[in-house]
């Protein structure tokens, strides 16, 4: 496959830029200036088009980004106890989105059925014994009880902004290990966390089943976001499941600084707009109104690894997640 490269009209597209507010002159002004990287020059009939490849869009979007850095580190806590609500994939295109903006990201894998793995670090079907054991890596069970540094468990990614603690099979020992800790809640907050202050947005992605990962990567957040479909099932089960993480942070004398929750999969089905106009009544200010459609084209960029904001930047669905992140960045930065 050959490498993902971006024109300047590629550029445009992704980080918004208005012709009102930046033509493609300002765009080549910044590089020009030094204030973006230098673009490859590509011969096209009498004239060169300048193409960017995808590690240089971190720099390109510190500079023409719809996101500005944020004045501390923000910790997110993405669970939901419903399935199949595009939880995975709002974390990884959150965090793609972040990072694109030039915001150093680290998402960290807590759900057994290894989905942040399976979405940023594809790798091959394994053939054979020995590549089974190549792709053995230490993980966060490694980290936290002191065999192996950080520099051993985060891998990289094709944006040099976003990094990723994959999940791997020690997440059940994990599990163990916590349960016979004493302050059991506090291990994210009180060993992991430390690791990563060189890092502006942490996020933890979790599996829908309760258990002790969950309760510490809520007890590490400063914000939890809780994705919800506009189906039958996820709004019968709403309350119990929002009721019972807000019980838990009582007992755990947790205030959050904001409590999310995120409209995913609206159908234009009457039903399903009707459940979203529930939540909108229900949820008051935790709901953020900027519901994320089903579409197939959601599908597509997670199979490629990318944010819909690259996969597809014209799409509605496109529109969906930059509406959604600058949203939730006005609330989380204030």
């Amino acid at each position: 496959m050959e490498p993902a490269v971006f024109t300047s009209s590629n550029i445009k597209k992704i980080f918004r830029i208005d012709d009102r507010v930046a033509s493609k002159q300002t765009i080549f002004n910044a590089e020009e200036r030094g204030e973006i990287p230098t673009a490859n020059r590509v011969p096209r009939g009498k004239n060169q088009v300048r193409q960017w490849s995808v590690e240089q869009l971190p720099s390109i979007g510190e500079r023409f980004g719809f996101l500005k850095k944020p004045k501390k580190q923000h910790v997110l806590c993405i669970y939901t106890a419903k399935g199949g609500v595009l939880k995975s994939t709002l974390s990884y295109s959150l965090a793609r989105m972040f990072a694109l903006n030039g915001i150093k990201t680290v998402i960290i894998g807590l759900d057994i059925q290894c989905s942040i793995t399976d979405i940023a670090l594809a790798k091959p079907k394994a053939e054979s014994i020995e590549q089974v054991k190549e792709d053995q890596t230490a993980g966060l069970f490694h980290l936290l009880q002191g065999e192996a540094d950080l520099a051993d468990v985060i891998q990289s990614t094709d944006l040099p902004t976003l990094h990723v603690i994959p999940e791997t099979a020690e997440l059940l020992a994990l599990e163990k290990t916590i349960r016979t800790t004493t302050r059991k809640e506090e291990l994210f907050r009180e060993k992991l966390l430390p690791h990563l202050k060189d890092y502006q947005i942490v996020i933890f992605d979790n599996g829908p089943n309760w258990s002790d990962l969950v309760e510490n990567s809520l007890v590490a957040a400063s914000t939890v976001i809780s994705p919800v479909g506009c189906d039958v099932g996820t709004y019968k089960a709403l309350k119990t499941n929002l009721d019972h993480i807000q019980e838990f942070g009582q007992a755990a004398k947790k205030e959050w600084d904001h409590f999310l929750v995120v409209p995913t999969l609206l159908e234009k089905a009457k039903l399903s707009q009707q459940i979203y106009g529930a939540y909108i009544s229900q949820l008051g200010e935790a709901l953020l109104p900027n519901p994320i459609r089903r579409a197939v084209g959601g599908q597509e960029s997670i199979v490629m690894a990318k944010s819909m904001i690259e996969h597809d930047p014209s799409s509605l669905l496109a529109q969906d997640y930059y509406d959604l992140v600058l949203a939730m960045w006005k609330r989380i930065e204030g």
